[in-house]
């Protein structure tokens, strides 16, 4: 292998290149998290996490086996070259996925269309690996200071795309991710080629030029570069649609034309001749709700008479109400329908209030100006337990949290209201007389009603009340629209005390009325399985551990509600069928091919490059090198993601973790890689950096818990605060890792630096699969204690390299 003589000295434009370099290429990252959940579904979002850390990886292999391709001496001026190739392929690669529809399924077709995506958008992350391998290895003088560059500028990607998102959308957002690569290569070029100085110029202003005429477009709605296909199909151009951190909310619809009311639970008994004007809100193109017409006249609202979400207006009237997801604002319309006398309705996604209220506030009247309507933009949790009220009918009508998204996550991802705890909570919220109501689908096989069942029987034995049985009632709609599918609409009632012998002759004139069936009650159950699962102690929790599928009580541990299927089963064809898991399967089945994908493909990442230069480069001694920086990579990822779940939960939304988390871990890493060259430098600083940073990470994983139930009722911002100031002294610690590593390879193995930097990378993709399936089945803490034990390894190999070098 050739040996690159490395040049120690360096100048500010290198700092200030790798810093936009990073930004860009985390901002590209986040941003395909978002666009994936859109145009592929939200089982794809967690796939742009390894497609960026994959192509990462990609670039520092090539810079390890053909070094001859970058010259020392003309360093700038291929980082330059490499950094446009970034910001080019940035905008093709995303044009090519917005323009070329994409197809997905259980087949051969299915497969070649992933790989076409997944090669296309991993290009770009090529030259961005190429680019930050050449400057973290060829500068072994500066390498921490270069990393905590690295680290610093990503941080700042974190924070700068969420307010691009919410300021001009996603596509235009790519584009500014692409004009700050950009920027750092024209950064590189200066003083190096005056030709290359005016041509990036050119393309600088033409993409800052494009940026600014979109972003009026988007304000004005009127987009050149939208979605054009969502799942395979071609999508209309939209009555509206605004980009956020948290997703797309999208408007479609003809606000003149009748239709037939909109509702999962409607009655077969509604007379589908009386129509409505309505209009369809969808978040990320998969979640869907509706803004119905109102011009102040109640009556014209009889239609929510016949929903089985809103049965329990029949049991308590001239109430107080607390609705949780208030979304295109039905519930809040049903409880104004029944005269009720207060309606508070929580929504995290800000936009959503808006459309309803502002922008498509003369077509759904203005809901927000009833003088006993009260909305609020925040995350439901923290915001109850903010709360000195108490609430006679507490409302959860089909709030799915499916889009992981913003933090790259798995499609199951965790979800901070159908936990235990929130369960607790939302008891303790309740008058004496009150009722929480919760309406989800009730399929042929009704998993999702047995698990909340399960766990609403848990948090009933808890409050002290044994006679379960006594204060559930579970009502299921079945609509002539849905019975070939099988699926219909479940509403359970949870009392806070026993329903009495009117209210359960109430339930039994409205079934008969509406045609609904009363599948569990105090004096009947038509299904064996919820009679069970009524029962107080160990008879029920027997009965939950040896269940087909996982109906155990989330918890804010292992809060991944929407798993239901256990791993072992996903090969069981007959068995998921059975239970209609095949939205479960989908996400298992992606979670896990790419796990064994990573897995190939991080043996060829090691055993490739290995064997290319097997004759050329004297690998003697490599060995704890390649074991320091795989555990390194698999430990960050694994106390990053792992970290970041947690905080999902604190904070409500994964886009709060991620910035909050992320960007702190990224900036704290970087500020710890700067402090490291400048105060570490003998062997024995290294060993007790190490030591502080294991006894850190015990320490925090310890108390981190306990100061997140003591301050989970405090505002948003000062929870994101109090989890900054729990990251930063772990990430300054975590930081120094890297570059620790990179000052004790010694000088005879230095050509081996790009190829122990792809390790860490592509040990980092695969780290970021292990986790998710770590934390779904042992839980989110045993992610984080296992990425102490490869820290554990890491320190034992930087033993094994000073005491070899010694």
């Amino acid at each position: 292998m050739q040996q690159i003589i490395v040049n120690t000295q360096i100048n500010r434009r290198l700092f200030y290149g790798i810093f936009f370099i990073a930004l860009s290429t985390l901002m590209y990252e986040i941003l395909l998290t978002r666009i994936f959940s859109v145009t592929m579904g939200y089982h794809f979002a967690f796939m742009a996490v390894s497609i960026a850390l994959f192509g990462m990886t990609v670039g520092a292999l090539i810079v390890y086996l053909a070094p001859r391709k970058f010259p020392q001496e003309n360093i700038n001026q291929f980082l330059s070259k490499h950094a446009f190739y970034f910001s080019v392929t940035t905008i093709a690669s995303f044009l090519i996925h917005m323009f070329v529809p994409f197809v997905h399924g259980l087949s051969l077709f299915g497969f070649i269309f992933t790989v076409f995506t997944y090669s296309v958008i991993s290009v770009p992350f090529i030259f961005s690996g190429i680019c930050i391998s050449l400057l973290l290895t060829r500068f072994p003088d500066s390498v921490n200071r270069l990393y905590a560059s690295d680290l610093i500028g990503a941080s700042f990607g974190c924070i700068i795309v969420v307010a691009a998102l919410n300021f001009t959308g996603g596509p235009t957002s790519v584009f500014i991710a692409a004009f700050m690569s950009a920027f750092g290569a024209f950064i590189l070029a200066k003083g190096v080629n005056k030709n290359k100085i005016k041509i990036l110029s050119a393309y600088l202003f033409l993409i800052g030029l494009f940026i600014v005429i979109h972003t009026y477009l988007v304000i004005n709605n009127d987009p050149l570069i939208r979605v054009f296909w969502v799942r395979g199909e071609y999508a209309e151009k939209p009555l509206y649609e605004k980009w956020n951190s948290f997703s797309r909310v999208s408007i479609d619809g003809d606000s003149t034309k009748l239709e037939v009311p909109f509702g999962w639970g409607l009655s077969n008994k509604y007379d589908r001749n009386l129509k409505i004007r309505q209009l369809m809100l969808n978040i990320d193109a998969h979640s869907t709700t509706v803004l119905s017409h109102f011009d102040g006249d109640t009556s014209q609202l009889f239609h929510l008479k016949y929903d089985v979400a809103n049965l329990v207006h029949y049991l308590r009237r001239n109430s107080d109400v607390l609705i949780i997801g208030s979304g295109g604002g039905r519930d809040v319309l049903s409880s104004l329908y029944f005269g009720q006398k207060s309606v508070l309705g929580i929504e995290i996604n800000k936009d959503m209030i808006s459309a309803l209220n502002n922008e498509f506030g003369g077509f759904t009247g203005h809901l927000d100006k009833y003088p006993n309507v009260t909305f609020v933009g925040d995350e439901a949790r923290s915001y109850i337990q903010r709360l000195d009220r108490k609430f006679d009918i507490i409302q959860v009508s089909v709030i799915d949290n499916w889009s992981a998204s913003s933090s790259g996550a798995f499609v199951l991802t965790e979800n901070a209201l159908y936990t235990i705890e929130t369960w607790r909570l939302l008891l303790s919220r309740l008058n004496d007389n009150g009722i929480l109501t919760v309406t989800r689908f009730y399929r042929a096989k009704p998993a999702e009603l047995y698990r909340l069942i399960s766990m609403s029987s848990q948090a009933l034995e808890e409050a002290g009340i044994k006679d379960i049985r006594n204060h559930l009632m579970l009502i299921k709609c079945q609509q002539e629209e849905r019975k070939k599918d099988g699926s219909g609409t479940g509403t359970i009632l949870l009392s806070k005390k026993p329903f009495d012998k009117n209210e359960i002759k109430t339930i039994d004139n409205l079934c008969l009325v509406f045609e609904f069936e009363k599948v569990l009650a105090p004096d009947n159950v038509t299904d064996s399985a919820f009679a069970i699962l009524t029962l107080p102690g160990k008879e029920r929790t027997d009965y939950i551990k040896n269940f087909p599928i996982d109906v155990s009580p989330p918890t804010d541990d292992k809060p991944f509600y929407f798993h239901l299927l256990k791993f072992q089963d996903i090969t069981h064809t007959a068995f998921w069928k059975e239970w209609d898991m095949s939205f479960n399967v989908k996400a298992i089945f992606i979670l896990l091919s790419l796990m064994v994908t990573m897995f190939v493909l991080t043996l060829l990442c090691i055993l490739v490059p290995l064997y290319k230069t097997r004759r050329r480069t004297n690998l003697k001694g490599s060995f704890w090198y390649f074991v320091f920086f795989a555990s390194i990579g698999f430990g960050f990822m694994l106390i990053e993601i792992s970290q970041i779940q947690r905080l999902n939960i604190y904070l409500g939304h994964p886009i709060y973790s991620i910035t909050a988390a992320l960007s702190t871990l990224l900036l704290a890493s970087g500020s710890g890689s700067f402090l490291s060259g400048k105060y570490l430098s003998t062997g024995s600083a290294y060993k007790k950096a190490l030591i502080a940073l294991l006894c850190l990470i015990v320490i925090f994983g310890l108390i981190t818990n306990s100061i997140i139930y003591a301050t989970n009722s405090y505002l948003t911002a000062l929870r994101i605060l109090i989890s900054v100031a729990m990251l930063i002294p772990l990430g300054l610690f975590m930081g120094i890792a890297f570059p620790l590593g990179m000052k004790l390879v010694r000088t005879e193995l230095e050509s081996i630096k790009p190829w122990l930097w792809g390790i860490n990378g592509v040990t980092s993709v695969y780290a970021t699969i292990v986790t998710v399936v770590i934390s779904m089945s042992y839980g989110i803490s045993s992610s984080y204690w296992m990425g102490f034990l490869f820290y554990v390894l890491a320190v034992t190999s930087t033993y094994r390299i000073i005491k070899k070098a010694a």
